[in-house]
Parts: structure tokens; sequence; C-alpha cells
């Protein structure tokens, strides 16, 4: 038996995945009544809204297949239109070789500090011990922003914009996150979009897909239909990895060869019966931020056609703020908007929520996107507890740790928060796809197996 456990988009691929593959003895359970986790959508007053921007960007050929085959014309491919608001204008993103538009002396600021950043002559701030744990010395992200962009790309947009994401200073933060997801600078593109309107979108997101309709849970339903039976309404409270068991809320009890997990790390450690002192201690150095979307249909629309902005400037509560409207026609009714704007927060940093409904709301007044609170149509707050995970001196060492732990004890941890990784959607549905894969190698454990063709 294998059994999975959260129908977020991993566990949903992993269970579509490995019922294709022959797979017949599987259960899947999730503790809300509908599959989706974080990629679910509400419908409020003729707004569709989702839990926070969740557009698709895929990179893998097998996986743009895939989804093609589950929503076809559903799920139209999007030119991006990607913006940054500070200084009270819009530039183009990524913000580092788009700051044409900008006051003169902000820009000459950038192009000076890049061009000391390429010399070599860029004094890093020093980096204060508070307690919070530094990773090594010249290892920062912070660091890694000033010997990359100097220090007038840090001032203006990646210091405060990743400190507001991350609710987290980024000296504390390592860059072990970053790969694909920090667009390159290279000097001469800075110093061409300083100084015209570049309109080329670069970076790993130029282009996303998005359902036609009913938000980014279209895509779910799509899965879940192929990946069921779902044990929805069914919470794991308690498993136990030398019996191999999970216990669920209801009393019942699930016996498992094999267990997916796509809980976050910390929820899954803290259910496991007799784990070590050494694992507890290391999921106890995790850490994470939070999420609180304010979602507001509004009556008009000044967006512009823009499908996300990002806010670096201290004075606005979010860090972002998007449209999905100009994503999906049908999001809204005719001449209405339905937007949202994240604001973070985490342990460190707690949230008056009323406070950061107030602030988005004002920020978006001042972003021209919203004229006044009586245009406020419809309104959904979602308070995500997890949103991105920290990497900061305790990551690496502390997830190792608990993943060996786990794979000793036939425990697969996986998706974003599982993984406890930074990752997208497409990440997700391809995580689950390679589980399925190596459980339905010979002496996997996936029994029944009945045809041999690869899992796509």
């Amino acid at each position: 038996m294998i059994v999975i456990l959260g129908a977020g988009l991993a566990g949903l691929s992993a269970a579509y995945h490995l019922r294709r593959g022959g797979c017949r003895s599987l259960a899947l359970y999730e503790r809300e009544e509908r599959a989706g986790g974080l990629c679910r959508s509400e419908a409020r007053d003729g707004f569709t809204f989702d839990r926070a921007g969740h557009f698709l960007h895929l990179r893998e050929p097998a996986v743009k297949r895939l989804v093609s085959r589950w929503l076809g014309r559903d799920l139209p491919e999007v030119a991006r239109r990607a913006w940054v608001f500070s200084q009270g204008v819009y530039t183009r993103y990524p913000f580092q070789t788009n700051t044409y538009g900008l006051p003169v002396a902000t820009v000459k600021e950038i192009l000076l500090g890049c061009i000391e950043a390429r010399a070599g002559r860029v004094a890093v701030p020093r980096e204060p011990v508070d307690g919070q744990g530094l990773p090594e010395p010249g290892r920062s992200f912070e660091r890694w922003i000033y010997e990359t962009f100097g220090p007038g790309i840090a001032a203006h947009f990646m210091v405060p914009y990743n400190d507001k994401l991350w609710a987290l200073h980024p000296r504390f933060l390592t860059t072990e996150w970053m790969g694909r997801y920090v667009p390159p600078a290279p000097l001469e593109q800075v110093i061409e979009g300083a100084l015209t309107d570049q309109t080329a979108s670069v970076g790993y997101n130029a282009t996303f897909r998005y359902p036609r309709r009913g938000g980014i849970e279209a895509l779910v339903r799509a899965l879940a239909r192929r990946a069921g039976p779902l044990g929805l309404g069914c919470e794991a409270v308690a498993v136990d990895p030398r019996r191999r068991t999970v216990e669920l809320a209801d009393g019942s009890r699930a016996d498992y060869q094999w267990l997916v997990s796509t809980l976050p790390l910390p929820e899954l450690v803290g259910r496991l019966r007799g784990v070590p002192h050494g694992v507890a201690e290391a999921a106890g150095r995790l850490r994470w931020s939070s999420l609180l979307v304010v979602n507001l249909g509004l009556r008009g629309d000044g967006t512009e056609g823009r499908h996300w902005v990002y806010v670096p400037e201290r004075r606005f509560a979010f860090y972002r703020a998007g449209c999905y409207s100009n994503a999906a026609r049908a999001s809204a009714p005719r001449g209405h908007s339905a937007v949202w704007a994240e604001v973070a927060y985490s342990a460190r940093r707690p949230i008056d929520r009323r406070a950061a409904r107030r602030g988005a709301i004002d920020g978006l007044k001042a972003m021209g996107w919203l004229r006044s609170r009586r245009d406020i149509a419809a309104e959904w707050l979602v308070d995500m507890p997890y949103a991105y995970v920290t990497f900061d001196a305790h990551h690496r060492r502390a997830t190792r740790a608990i993943h060996r732990y786990l794979r000793r004890h036939g425990i697969h941890s996986i998706g974003r928060y599982g993984a406890w990784e930074y990752s997208s959607m497409e990440d997700a549905v391809v995580a689950g796809r390679e589980v399925a894969r190596r459980l339905l190698e010979p002496g996997g454990g996936a029994r029944g197996r009945r045809r041999s063709e690869p899992v796509s």
C-alpha cells in the first residue's frame, strides 16, 4: 500500500502517475473537503479569486503536453505584463534592466553603482550579529546583491523588496534558493534599460498559462478527476514510522509500505511518533514566512492590463499586487477588475491584519488601481500560514537531517513545503511524477503494475 498525504498539486500528480503506471494499492488523504491545497479558487459576487497569484510557468515539454491534455484550449499561453511601482512611477520588470522613467538622480545612482560592482569596488554593509543566525561569511544574499548589482539597485529594489517578501532581511538569507528566479543583469542591458523603454520580456516567467475561467482551481479539478478516488475530509493526525501506519482524525488507521507526504515539513515531523531528538531539533530550526492576501473585486479597472506589479518601497504594506482579470477576463464582470495584494509576515514579524488590509487598500489607491473604497464590490481575505521557505544558515543542514531520517523509514516528503524548498507549480507536478517513477521501479513498492511504458 502506498499512502499519499495531501491533495495539492504534488500529491495529486503522484496519485495520477502512480495510477496511470498501474498501481492498484493506493490511498490519498486530504484534510480539506476540496482538493488543491493552496491552488484553490473562490467565486464571490461575480468575481473569481485565487488564494494568491498562481500563474503556471511551464518549461518542460512533457509537462506542457500533460496540462494541455488536461485542459486543452481552456489553458491558453499569455505573454507576461509585469511591472515595478516605485517613486510614483511604473517601470518594467525586471527592475535591474528597466530603470527608464525613474528620476534622473536615481538612474544615475543605479548606473554608477552597477559599474562599481563590476569593477569590484563596492562596499558591502557590515552584517551585524543579532542572534538570528547569519550565513557563512561572504555567503549572504545581501552580499550577493551588492556585489552583483551595486548599492543603487540594492537600495531601490533588491534589498527592500526581498526584505518584504521573506519578512526577513536579506543578510540572513543564503543564495541557495535563487536558481532561475533572479534574472541576470549584464551591464550593457542595465545601461540600455536606463536609456530606453525596453519592451522585450526576460526571465523564467516571460510567458505563463492560466485557465480561461474558474481560476487556478480549474487546473486542480482537471487533475483530480484523473487522480482519484480521493479521501477528502480525512486528516492524518499521527504517523508511526516504525510500524508504518497513519492514524486519521476519525480514529481509523492506514498501513503503508511507502508514504508520500506533501505536508509542510515541520507539520510532518510534528506528527511522527517516536521521532529522534536530533530530527525534532532540526525541525525546530526550520523557518518560513506567511502571507495575508487581500483579494478585492473592484468597480472599474485602473490596472492598464498589468498582470502583476512588484512594490519595493517600505511605505506600502504589500510587496506585490496583481490582477486576475487581466489574465482571464471571466474573473470579473465587464468593466470591473479582480485584484490582489500580498502582505508577508513571520514569527519574527507578526502582522496586524486590520492594518495590513487598510494598508493594501491605501496602496492600491496610490497605484491608481482603486479610486475609492466605495468601489470595492467584493472581498476575500486569505491567510496562508506557509508561504515562503526561509533559506537561512540552518536550512541545508536541518532539511538534510530530516529527509535522511524519512527516507530510512519509507517516507518521501515532496512538493514546495514537503521538500522545504522554493519551487513552482510545475515543479510540484514534476515532483509527483518523479516519486511515482521511483516507486514504480522494480522493488519500488508499487504492487500490481500492469504495464511498463514510460510515465509522462
